[in-house]
């Protein structure tokens, strides 16, 4: 236990004797409503110099804390008190931060999100930033290794949202001061060419999607059912996977799409406006109708593997026999996803409204239609080029 000495530098500046015949220099200041006070180690209390350095601290801290500037860890990083005022100096690393997102992650999204979440925070982030205290993570640092990833601009980007995400939660939580990613422009650090992804729609034709169907009903007639109702419905595979008979009203012609299949597991639809209702063209009611004698009696999903194994749920279930009958057919392959491109712009180069194809392919807007199958609507603008299909000023007035 300390006492006073009688004298006193300033208000609030003091020096304090101990019976082990230490003396040091104390301050004290009111700081959010407490009384704090901090002994100051390293001053030599018996020196002017070090007393008015003193004084001049207590000033500048009471000068921040009223400027609102004020941090606790930054002038007393050793204090008990930095750590009441959530000031204290965190240790904890980037990979502590992503390893405890990823649990929430887990527990709070669908499992196939979480799945990519957690892939790129193994493969990217934890390697190349893990050991990193977040408080020493700097943009300089995350700069660098932006410059010297391969991929496209989309997939950096991808990779870089669990660290946005725990960043913005280190800020929150006072760990650090401001968030690095803030002062980056991933598009600057990534060359063109790079950006640029390697995939296009490159859709089938309708000779193409004949010889399909045909070489596929020889493969099995439920193989060929999914990819009949795939070319004339747009549906994603995920989608086609969790359709059930359910689904189907027969009455008006249409189908709900409510859910998928991905990554193993039931999901509901991707995006609000994934969850829709489409029309069924003749083609994708014919390849309903046949499909019925195969699982309709018994069995909850519509398309189902073949020999009675169950519904669909891996792409591998469809990727093998598709490839198989791609070679067969001998056309040039393309992905099954591209039979969702083939529905698009056989729709659009035939005229129909775009925002009529953005809603049957469960899009909201037509962003996502013009940017990916705008030549095919100008093929429809140069068909119909000068005709009216509205009655719109078709008579006079009287």
């Amino acid at each position: 236990m300390g006492r006073e000495r009688s004298v006193k530098l300033a208000r609030g500046v003091r020096i304090r004797d101990y019976e082990s015949g230490v003396s040091s220099i104390e301050i004290q200041f009111q700081y959010r409503g407490v009384q704090c006070k901090e002994t100051l180690t390293g001053l030599d209390p018996d020196k002017k110099a070090d007393q008015r350095y003193a004084i001049n601290l207590k000033a500048e801290v009471e000068n921040a804390i009223e400027r609102r500037t004020f941090r606790y860890n930054e002038y007393f990083p050793n204090s008990k008190r930095a750590r009441l005022f959530g000031h204290a100096v965190s240790n904890i690393t980037i990979k502590e931060l992503l390893e405890n997102w990823l649990k929430d992650i887990e527990r709070t999204h669908p499992h196939s999100t979480y799945r990519c979440y957690k892939k790129s925070c193994q493969a990217h982030l934890i390697p190349e930033f893990g050991d990193y205290r977040a408080r020493d993570l700097t943009p300089q640092a995350i700069r660098e290794w932006i410059r010297n990833r391969t991929g496209s601009l989309k997939s950096i980007r991808n990779d870089l949202t669990p660290l946005r995400a725990i960043l913005d939660q280190a800020l929150n939580d006072d760990i650090i001061d401001k968030n690095p990613l803030d002062k980056i422009k991933v598009s600057k650090l990534v060359s063109r060419t790079q950006a640029k992804t390697g995939y296009v729609v490159d859709p089938f034709t309708e000779d193409e999607i004949k010889t399909i169907l045909t070489v596929a009903k020889e493969y099995d007639p439920r193989i060929r059912n999914i990819l009949q109702f795939a070319f004339y419905t747009g549906l994603r595979t995920s989608e086609l996977f969790g359709l059930k008979w359910g689904d189907i009203d027969w009455y008006n012609g249409t189908v709900r799409i409510q859910r998928a299949i991905v990554e193993r597991k039931l999901k509901e639809t991707k995006t609000k406006a994934g969850t829709r209702d489409i029309i069924l063209i003749p083609a994708a009611l014919e390849a309903l109708h046949d499909q019925k004698q195969y699982s309709c009696v018994g069995v909850e999903f519509v398309f189902v593997r073949m020999k009675q194994r169950g519904p669909l749920i891996d792409y591998e279930h469809l990727e093998r026999p598709w490839r198989y009958i791609i070679s067969r057919a001998k056309i040039r392959y393309r992905n099954p996803y591209q039979t969702r491109h083939t529905y698009a712009s056989q729709l659009l180069s035939g005229g129909e409204n775009p925002l009529f194809v953005a809603q049957q392919m469960g899009h909201k807007t037509t962003e996502m239609i013009m940017r990916h199958y705008g030549r095919w609507v100008e093929q429809a603008e140069e068909k119909h080029q000068h005709v009216f299909i509205s009655n719109f000023g078709q008579f006079a007035q009287t």
